[in-house]
């Protein structure tokens, strides 16, 4: 009966309530660490995301303008100018136009005095006079020519006999402007071009 009350007393002093109650503190702070480390990782992964989508730069659409230029080129041999010319050195059609600026040099090539009448010839095909200019009145494609010259040849005075005295030059000084839309040449040089013709602009 001793060993039998003794037996039982033993079994039921063991400590397996306590050892519970220290696995359940354990998995307590194991789960509680778990869950504040998802924490801050979701913070850490979140600040990431809206810092990236805060700070993303939009896509630009560069845009590169088109060119208009254009280049005299003609021929000059003593006193006669030929092949008298442009060039439409941009790169869109545009529309071309020439004005001749005529007056005296001395031998120096220095400008001097004196009247310097244009000497009279006939323009190439499609080429009109209006005002003060010469007008091509087809649009010239990116890197090409008026289809006619707009002298083929142009003989300058080369000694006047007057008390002025001196050599004539010419200047050819040419314009390009884009050829579409209509209402840009004729705000530009307030003309309205079509083939053959050469009028005001009305707008």
């Amino acid at each position: 009966m001793y060993r039998g009350r003794f037996e039982g007393t033993q079994h039921s002093a063991q400590p397996a309530p306590t050892r519970r109650r220290r696995r359940r503190r354990r998995n307590g702070r194991l789960t509680a660490m778990v869950v504040a480390a998802m924490l801050l990782l979701a913070l850490a992964i979140g600040g990431t995301v809206a810092w990236l989508s805060t700070t993303d730069k939009p896509i630009e659409n560069k845009f590169l303008p088109s060119k208009v230029s254009c280049e005299v080129q003609e021929k000059f041999d003593g006193n006669v100018k030929t092949n008298v010319n442009v060039k439409n050195t941009g790169d869109i059609p545009a529309f071309i136009r020439v004005k001749l600026v005529s007056y005296r040099t001395n031998d120096a090539g220095q400008h001097i005095g004196g009247i310097a009448e244009l000497p009279s010839f006939t323009p190439g095909a499609g080429w009109v006079k209006y005002g003060d200019y010469y007008y091509y009145t087809q649009p010239v494609a990116a890197g090409g020519f008026p289809a006619a010259n707009l002298t083929n040849s142009m003989t300058l005075t080369e000694n006047y006999t007057d008390a002025d005295g001196g050599h004539q030059s010419i200047d050819v000084m040419a314009e390009a402007i884009q050829s579409v839309p209509a209402q840009a040449v004729g705000e530009a040089w307030g003309v309205s071009i079509t083939a053959g013709s050469v009028t005001a602009y009305n707008g």
